[in-house]
């Protein structure tokens, strides 16, 4: 390696420092402090340390457009392996009253969590694989195509007189064969048992060998309460919904929960998480957050095994701001459950708040891989993360892709295609903006909203929305 290369390397390459782009001018006052050189010096460098990297790919080093260098993360995370099968748990038929199909779905949705702690099969989504209903009488091949999954799980709840009564299958999506069913009868708490031997069962069909100890010490604590888990669900039916009053709706179902139950973690963790979207997130004022963290925090100690309750205490940690904490919880969620989408893709938009933007787009790509039918919050962050490693093209596809019903994804989206240039698509977008918020204030509002750690990203966006308004003003 020269010495031109090597100096590169011990900028371009600082300790922690992978997923950062550096810039061209840092670089060079660095390499050739207090010395007047060229960029072809510097091209020239990167050029020979990408030679003696072999790194003729550039997927090393790569070139980040108009900003810089960027040294590719290693510590993304891996993808599933090829030789595990992938399980897709299909929404449950409800033999009951209609009233009861938000336990069903929960029933269902914890049986895929469930799955998902023996770390033996790729365990889908619940957005994805509850796309489709387990009464249908389609081409289970088809199904497991669209899925991606080797396995279908498909299955029928009844509940009559406290006593719930499930009927399993276990489905081999290449035939359709149906390698294992059996009905299960429980009643009050006992249910969370079944849950755990239907999960059981289930893995026993798909590996030879289980570590028992170790799924017996990972399993979080059910609650005490039957009538504390349904109010648990209703309350998650409501906190999925856009209705103008879902997510006070799914408060009021969580504080009831923690009501019934007040050791019940998940839902003290989804009270605080309620809490947490109705005061908008990190605009909410500071004592509220606090208190928000408080409740989540209380959560996490009442069950330090439960993924979810980590993952919302580091989504209340990242609105104040506490970015080693709130990664270090979404990490632990994500140790506890490596296959909960929406955990994954988080510690995407985590990353890019963090200034690490292609490290967070292969997290979210693998979340997509897992959840392939996911929510559109998905694409947001997706469009966040290009924008921020300078791929506008990227990020005004991803954005396009959610409904432009608010001033801020508009604001967003003005500002990647005024990046790129595109006069009329700028025009059109600040119109809208002015003709549904005639009282919004884009930069001010989203300086105010923007939990980025490093200035310099800031900026980067700030910059994209400055020049969407000037491109309008001068239309």
């Amino acid at each position: 390696m020269t010495l031109r290369a090597a100096c590169c390397c011990a900028r371009v390459i600082p300790s922690g420092k992978t997923g950062h782009v550096v810039s061209k001018s840092e670089l060079m006052e660095s390499v050739w402090p207090g010395l007047f050189v060229t960029e072809d010096s510097l091209t020239q460098g990167v050029r020979e340390l990408r030679k003696a990297l072999r790194d003729d790919s550039q997927s090393i080093i790569r070139t980040v457009s108009g900003r810089g260098y960027l040294l590719s993360p290693l510590g993304a995370p891996a993808r599933p392996p090829s030789d595990l099968p992938s399980v897709a748990v299909l929404r449950f038929t409800n033999e009951g009253d209609a009233t009861d199909t938000p336990l069903v779905d929960g029933f269902a949705e914890d049986i895929v969590n469930a799955l998902a702690r023996f770390r033996t099969a790729v365990v889908l989504a619940r957005n994805s694989s509850f796309s489709f209903a387990s009464e249908d009488p389609g081409n289970w091949t088809e199904v497991g195509r669209r899925l991606g999954a080797t396995f279908l799980v498909r299955g029928r709840m009844g509940l009559r007189d406290g006593t719930v009564r499930v009927a399993v299958n276990l489905i081999e999506a290449a035939n359709g064969a149906v390698l294992w069913g059996e009905k299960f009868t429980a009643s009050g708490s006992a249910v969370f048992d079944m849950q755990e031997e239907i999960a059981l069962r289930v893995t026993n069909r798909l590996v030879a060998r289980l570590d028992d100890a170790g799924l017996t010490r990972a399993r979080p604590k059910p609650p005490a309460s039957l009538a504390a888990y349904e109010l648990l669900l209703k309350g998650l039916v409501h906190l999925r919904g856009y209705g103008a009053d879902d997510n006070q709706a799914a408060r009021n179902y969580f504080a009831a929960a923690v009501t019934k139950d007040t050791h019940y973690a998940l839902a003290r963790s989804y009270l605080a998480f309620a809490d947490l979207i109705i005061g908008d997130y990190g605009m909410a004022p500071p004592e509220v957050l606090a208190d928000i963290v408080e409740q989540a925090r209380f959560a996490v100690g009442l069950a330090p095994e439960e993924p979810r309750c980590h993952r919302i205490l580091a989504q209340a940690l990242l609105c104040t701001r506490t970015y080693d904490a709130a990664e270090r919880h979404f990490r632990r969620s994500y140790d506890l459950n490596p296959f909960d989408a929406d955990t994954i893709a988080q510690i995407g938009y985590l990353l890019a708040i963090r200034g690490k933007p292609f490290e967070a787009l292969t997290w979210i790509d693998k979340a997509v891989q897992i959840n392939p039918i996911h929510p559109d919050w998905y694409h947001s962050d997706r469009a966040f993360a290009q924008y921020a490693a300078g791929d506008y093209k990227g990020a005004v596809v991803s954005w396009s892709m959610l409904p432009m019903t608010s001033a801020v994804r508009l604001t967003w989206l003005a500002a990647a295609q005024a990046k790129l240039g595109n006069q009329d698509a700028v025009s059109r977008l600040v119109s809208e903006l002015k003709r549904i918020a005639p009282s919004y204030t884009p930069l001010e509002s989203i300086r105010a909203s923007m939990l980025y750690e490093h200035e310099s990203d800031a900026d980067h966006l700030l910059d994209g929305v400055a020049k969407a308004l000037m491109m309008w003003s001068a239309a």
